[in-house]
């Protein structure tokens, strides 16, 4: 009864009106961000693309609440009073507004990345904020090490409070047969990681950075988990990456690129283990703690230069890319890191969230940063690649006057297709005419299929160089074909129907490869069995082979083609039909053949 009495609900709610009143902006972009999310959950996929807007709203939720912690901490640290506090939000409300702005519709691939490496950079500047110019070096280990701990008891006690809730909400269903909406598991979710959840990790957080620094309290739990879980893990990839360097040495062959991952995965494990264990250094008895930080950095120098060897090979064969400049940038970061930690005096914890969040912050908005570099070293690649085999003559773009290599069409189709899916071909416009500069923007402009318009692009500037698109599969010899008609996707287009009194556009895929349709009255059903079209009728079928098509196609040069190439005419005893391909791409595993998507046009003379 005592619990009871000293937990009271009247202590809950000013507990958590305390904790309101410490971090409002803070909660106010977690219940924001979380009504965002559960109002997309609600809505079906025409809203969802209708409201747009509501997506980059839930990113700017997402870094208005680590953004709104760190000045709170801010605030806080330098004691700022509530205008000052005001003003620190109004601060954050420009940066986020602005943030909104600059976000596009739909944010792709490099927009993400950009976002989760800002919110990276922001948890890091967090971990410091209140302990920027000061030496208070047991306070900034003290205040980070109840973050972890508050982290990890409130995802237990969110994780174990919806688990309740749903056994409840399933117990009413089939004890009352209360119908339940299936959305409410998901909302139910997001409510309890966006709300339950910051409030509750919030509720903890220590500001006294005064009290923080007298703390000597060092979890037993942590020291064992540390000395008995992370460091033999540390030992054992030690071993491993060691033997595999001397395996290195003396078959004097390339490292493989996979070992980068590994070399990585060690140096994070060791960190954090140093990070976890550093209060502990200087007590009597842990002198082990001294001489394995001393050792640990130092055994990191050979493994750098493994990482340094893993990396050039790689980059000097494929160039770089946004994944391979993540992993240089932190190979730089860790040797920068060694050297410290091996010859400063100072030897100060804080340096390694202080130079991540910056590495995080120039790796995505730097002058140089990962999309620069990239794409300046793809299109590098590419214009070497081009002007090797005489398509980039002169600083322009002709089509290839011989056969191409497979191995040379292969890297070009995988730079242009990178290019594509990455950072389009404002670089390469000098490369083309104006009126296929144009057409380019006309293919972006007419069609609303984000894949169809890239895959479109691809392959019209790979028909442009005279090559057609070329890819190996990684682990078989696997050849794609992607071939479509000149302007697909593009409304302006016209076709002949003379004969026909009933058309038809289908899509056929992999997933998909029967469709059921009605001409008039006249039932009808288009399919793709064993490589061929099946146009089935009540008493007839037409077919069209279309390995022979693909052996056709193989023989011209380019992916896009014209409707004259494309065009098929069926004839049956009772019914006629012309079909055309649209587009018409697979994969090619000599001697078979599996087609992947089929978009057709399928005109057919049905009597009245």
């Amino acid at each position: 009864m005592s619990f009871f009495r000293n937990i009271s609900l009247q202590q809950l709610w000013s507990g958590a009106v305390h904790t309101f009143l410490k971090f409002p902006m803070v909660l106010l972009a977690a219940i924001t961000g979380t009504a965002t999310v559960i109002a997309l959950i609600e809505f079906d996929f025409k809203e969802r693309e209708q409201n747009l807007w509501l997506i980059k709203l839930v990113l700017v939720c997402s870094v208005g609440l680590i953004l709104f912690f760190t000045l709170e901490l801010l605030a806080r640290r330098y004691k700022l009073a509530q205008r000052g506090r005001a003003l620190t939000w109004l601060g954050g409300l420009a940066f986020l507004v602005l943030y909104y702005f600059l976000l596009p519709d739909e944010p792709e691939l490099k927009q993400v990345v950009r976002h989760l490496a800002l919110v990276l950079a922001l948890h890091l500047l967090a971990s410091y904020a209140m302990f920027l110019n000061t030496k208070e070096e047991n306070a900034f280990w003290q205040f980070n090490k109840t973050l972890f701990l508050r982290v990890l008891t409130s995802v237990l006690y969110s994780g174990v409070l919806y688990i309740g809730l749903v056994v409840a909400i399933v117990a009413l269903d089939q004890l009352f047969s209360i119908k339940i909406n299936e959305k409410i598991y998901p909302e139910l979710w997001v409510c309890m990681v966006g709300v339950f959840n910051t409030w509750f990790f919030l509720a903890g957080v220590p500001l006294d950075v005064e009290e923080l620094e007298q703390r000597e309290d060092y979890p037993k739990g942590l020291k064992v988990f540390t000395q008995f879980v992370l460091l033999p893990l540390v030992t054992m990839y030690l071993l491993i990456l060691y033997a595999y360097f001397g395996k290195i040495v003396v078959q004097w062959e390339w490292p493989k690129g996979w070992v980068s991952v590994l070399v990585l995965v060690f140096s994070v494990v060791g960190v954090l283990s140093l990070l976890l264990i550093h209060p502990i250094r200087n007590i009597a008895g842990n002198t082990w703690i001294r001489t394995f930080s001393k050792w640990f950095y130092r055994a990191l120098f050979p493994l750098n230069i493994l990482l340094a060897l893993a990396i050039w090979r790689r980059v000097s064969e494929y160039g770089i890319t946004e994944e391979r400049y993540v992993v240089l940038a932190l190979a730089i970061w860790l040797l920068i890191t060694v050297l410290y930690f091996l010859f400063s005096r100072e030897k100060n914890i804080k340096f390694i969230p202080f130079t991540l969040s910056i590495v995080a912050l120039l790796s995505a908005f730097g002058p140089v940063n990962m999309f620069i570099v990239s794409e300046w070293s793809q299109v590098s690649r590419l214009e070497n690649l081009l002007q090797e085999h005489d398509i980039l003559v002169d600083e322009k773009i002709q089509p290839a006057a011989a056969p191409v290599p497979v191995k040379a069409s292969e890297e070009i189709s995988s730079i242009v297709e990178y290019l594509t899916d990455n950072h389009g071909f404002e670089e390469l416009e000098d490369w083309f005419t104006e009126d296929f500069n144009a057409r380019l923007d006309s293919v972006e402009k007419s069609t609303d299929n984000n894949w169809n318009m890239k895959s479109t692009k691809r392959n019209l500037v790979l028909n442009q160089m005279g090559l057609s698109y070329t890819a190996v599969d990684v682990v078989a010899s696997m050849q794609y074909f992607d071939y479509a008609l000149y302007g697909y996707d593009n409304s302006s287009q016209v076709y002949a129907i003379g004969g026909y009194n009933f058309g038809a556009e289908v899509i056929l895929q992999h997933d998909q490869k029967r469709q059921e349709l009605k001409l008039g009255k006249v039932p009808f059903i288009v399919s793709v069995d064993s490589n061929k079209l099946h146009l089935q009728f009540e008493h007839e079928t037409l077919t069209l082979d279309l390995l022979t098509v693909i052996k056709k196609l193989k023989k011209g040069k380019g992916t896009i083609r014209t409707q004259q190439e494309l065009t098929y005419s069926l004839q049956g005893k009772q019914r006629g039909a012309k079909v055309i391909l649209k587009n018409i791409a697979g994969t090619e595993e000599s001697p078979k053949v599996e087609i992947n998507r089929l978009a057709l046009l399928i005109f057919v003379n049905v009597p009245e």
